[in-house]
């Protein structure tokens, strides 16, 4: 194969270099085109639960993107319209085999990409003499003026764009940080009564949504009709959402042989949102999982655990619910599985899900509705103060979606000033839902802030669940904001030596959650609480007596004083390089003495 050259002085290396240059053009566009035009499509379109459909609309915004691409380089109809079959017709292809179970979705979307990335470079080489054609290039005259314009723009969003980034990462990276130090303290005894039904919480070693895990815990716990382990795959410490670090009843060995002596067997396998975990826990849990729930074991997932159920193939051909948050990603990446949204659980046999993060209630309630009977249920649900219980059925829960007011809790992980230190001091006898409402509030949903979970030594929650702090009150009074004390029973105002005043949110007779937004809404804003509630899938009817700002202004005013400092030091630096220049240029001629004569006349020489 000869490759001319389309200009007398192109050599091939450099024909060669312009082909790939516009082979990884085409890609680079339609992978703008597939993460920039979904959030038109978003907007007027309805959400697609299918499968096949996302995935011809992808390839379509890839077609659109390198369209544009094509039409910048002044390329014709023709070529624009073949380069947009290239990346189209895999994906169509490759659905065919989907529809009938031969390939999976994730095998639709890995062949498609490779197949279209071959596609174009193909059609780059046999139109080469085209592709390579330098006539093809942007034309972009970009003046001195626009030019230093521009970069006083990027400079005013490069600061608070790299402040954010720094924050976000920070704030999120903190989250399920494991501890330093190894945890020595030991689970709390407890005897287990054959008669009682049993469950396993599963909790990931990386890490275990808090409020996934100890809400339907203190649910079925309170009720005291139930044998209740969290058990992990290992003995260590499993930190939870917002650095609160629990030491698990049992391992999943342990927890076999434990109902081996006992003669016994596990009723339920109840699995919250996990963390993310390496391949060999993944692979443990999953394993587990579908080994019980060959024995006929009742499996629930809360929230994202969802995803956990979905990937040990618990689901398949089952309707499923999860967070509204995470349903998009788990129709696109288990399309045998029919995801529903708007009611609180979904019992389909042997297999419960429930909707977000507080949903997580009801399906413990369902659970106990199912092992003992609808007077339990209701009696539980009393006791947390839950006054949602819907018997025999699942509540109704609003199909949220994200809105341009829920930009807050962008602000609040990248600028917000503070109180940003949260000390959540641990005492004995703590409930385990007042513990995650602070937890996981402020830190996951809200991102307002850091929680350091405070106490002198390990401590037994309400229902025999041990937890260890990670730091002294005196080795962290100096470097908190705040300083919370959760739980009912700890409720007696104690006065402190050192560090900020405790203020202990749980004095009145409500569900534990309801003082907490009321706080975020009073400390930073409405708005914030809003996103908290929607994230948590908190009851909108008990959003009642908030008060507070309506806007999370601190941390806007701080991303507009980022902006305008980014701004103003480019603006400087433009100002500075153009002195410098202007005094570099050479000066003009100074007049000489024949300057002022006549145009045609010299002066007589002497």
């Amino acid at each position: 194969m000869t490759l001319t050259p389309s200009g007398p002085s192109a050599g091939k290396g450099r024909v060669i270099a312009r082909l790939v240059w516009r082979s990884l053009e085409m890609m680079i566009a339609g992978v703008v085109g597939m993460m920039a035009l979904p959030v038109l499509w978003n907007a007027v379109l309805p959400e697609i639960s299918r499968f096949d459909v996302a995935a011809l609309l992808m390839s379509a915004n890839m077609a659109i993107g390198v369209a544009v691409w094509m039409l910048a380089r002044r390329y014709r109809w023709p070529r624009i319209a073949e380069m947009g079959v290239a990346v189209v017709a895999p994906f169509l292809v490759l659905l065919v085999p989907f529809w009938y179970g031969v390939l999976s979705a994730a095998m639709v979307m890995t062949l498609g990409h490779a197949a279209m990335f071959i596609l174009i470079g193909l059609l780059v080489m046999v139109r080469r003499r085209e592709y390579a054609d330098p006539r093809h290039r942007l034309r972009v005259r970009i003046s001195g003026r626009w030019a230093g314009r521009s970069a006083v723009v990027l400079a005013a969003l490069a600061l608070p764009g790299a402040v954010s980034a720094v924050n976000t990462v920070g704030k999120f990276g903190d989250l399920y940080r494991a501890r330093d130090d190894t945890v020595t303290a030991q689970p709390s005894p407890r005897a287990h009564d054959p008669a009682k039904p049993t469950v396993a919480f599963v909790t990931s070693a990386a890490g275990t949504n808090a409020a996934d895990l100890l809400a339907p815990y203190e649910v079925l716990t309170g009720t005291g009709r139930f044998n209740t382990y969290v058990v992990s795959t290992g003995a260590a410490a499993v930190p939870l959402s917002g650095g609160l670090d629990l030491v698990p009843d049992l391992t999943l060995d342990q927890l076999t042989s434990l109902l081996d002596q006992q003669d016994d067997r596990l009723d339920v396998a109840l699995v919250p949102a996990l963390y993310q975990r390496d391949a060999g826990e993944r692979q443990a849990i999953t394993g587990w999982l579908r080994q019980q729930h060959s024995t006929g074991v009742l499996t629930v997932s809360v929230c994202h655990g969802a995803r956990t159920l979905a990937e040990a193939g618990l689901l398949d051909g089952r309707t499923a619910t999860s967070h509204w948050w995470r349903l998009p990603a788990l129709r696109a990446d288990f399309p045998t599985v029919t995801w529903t949204a708007g009611r609180r659980y979904v019992d389909d046999g042997n297999v419960i899900s429930t909707a977000g993060v507080l949903s997580g209630i009801d399906g413990a309630l369902r659970i106990i509705e199912r092992l003992i009977d609808q007077d339990t249920a209701r009696q539980a649900a009393q006791t947390v103060r839950w006054g949602h219980y819907s018997p025999g059925t699942p509540a109704p829960v609003p199909v949220s979606t994200l809105e341009w007011a829920d930009a807050v809790v962008a602000l609040n992980a990248s600028y917000q000033p503070g109180p940003s230190a949260i000390g959540v001091q641990l005492t004995e006898g703590v409930g385990e839902l007042d513990l995650s409402s602070i937890f996981i509030s402020y830190t996951e949903e809200a991102m307002v802030g850091r929680t350091l979970a405070i106490g002198d030594g390990p401590i037994r929650s309400e229902h025999g669940l041990t937890f260890v702090p990670r730091h002294t009150l005196a080795a962290k009074a100096d470097d908190l904001d705040r300083l919370l004390v959760p739980g009912r029973a700890s409720a007696t105002p104690q006065a402190t030596s050192t560090g900020p005043r405790p203020e202990h949110l749980h004095l009145g007779d409500e569900f534990a959650y309801a003082p907490v937004l009321r706080d975020i809404a009073t400390t930073y804003d409405l708005q914030t609480a809003r996103w908290t509630a929607k994230t948590l899938e908190y009851p909108t009817a008990d959003a009642k007596g908030w008060s507070g700002s309506s806007w999370p202004w601190p941390a806007t005013l701080v991303a507009l004083g980022l902006a305008l400092l980014g701004g103003t030091a480019a603006q400087i630096i433009r100002l500075l390089v153009r002195r410098l220049r202007s005094h570099a240029q050479p000066s003009a001629r100074q007049p000489g003495p024949l300057d002022d004569f006549p145009s045609g006349l010299t002066p007589s020489r002497p």
